[in-house]
């Protein structure tokens, strides 16, 4: 019947978007796309996401890549806070693609996100899909410490934890990046060095 043909077809992509959601704390993230969802972009839209893995997941033999969008609200000053509703709908009914990087408010919750992070990060997945574990593990680390400086320097989160007993600590948990943690955490579980036949992927954890 088309209902079953339909019900066939979206299967896989409704337990794709489940994994993904699910994954998300994993990823200390709060959007995870899959390759086929990232397929669909724009070109401009594509630039601004960031490939965090490349996974299996249950059900489906497909290799992925997947992705987050960088954006926090906290330690935002956004300006749609000072539109009506009217205003902010127009705006969103225009829609363009460069929005993705002339709109005021997602540069200023992208505002962690560096030129130096990027850089230090791409070359810590180069080599973790590579198999250079230890180089990932250096570079990832290294990445990460960019990420907690730059909102250090930003004054991210000061206000709401400036009399906070072990601020610098919880500081520095609240600004790290999630992937760049799960990855080398995941890297550290295997022994630090990647296991024979490591093609540059892994299932992806359950829930």
């Amino acid at each position: 019947s088309e209902y079953k043909i339909d019900a066939t077809y979206l299967s896989p992509h409704v337990n794709m978007a489940s994994r993904m959601m699910s994954a998300c704390k994993h990823y200390g993230v709060t959007l995870l796309l899959s390759e086929s969802v990232q397929e669909l972009m724009s070109e401009t839209a594509k630039t601004q996401l960031r490939n965090v893995d490349r996974v299996t997941v249950k059900g489906s033999v497909r290799v992925q890549k997947i992705f987050t969008f960088d954006a926090r609200h906290k330690g935002a000053d956004f300006f749609l806070f000072s539109r009506s509703d009217d205003l902010a709908d127009i705006d969103a009914e225009q829609y363009v693609p460069s929005i993705w990087t002339t709109d005021q408010d997602l540069q200023a919750m992208r505002h962690h996100v560096t030129d130096d992070f990027e850089s230090e990060f791409n070359a810590g997945m180069k080599a973790y899909y590579a198999g250079d574990w230890p180089a990932a593990i250096r570079k990832l680390e290294s990445a990460n410490e960019i990420m907690v400086e730059a909102a250090m320097e930003e004054g991210y989160l000061h206000d709401e934890m400036d009399n906070t007993p072990d601020r610098k600590e919880l500081y520095r948990a609240e600004t790290a990046d999630g992937p760049c943690s799960y990855l080398v955490n995941f890297m550290k579980s295997k022994g630090g060095v990647a296991p024979d036949g490591w093609a540059g992927w892994h299932p992806l954890l359950s829930k």
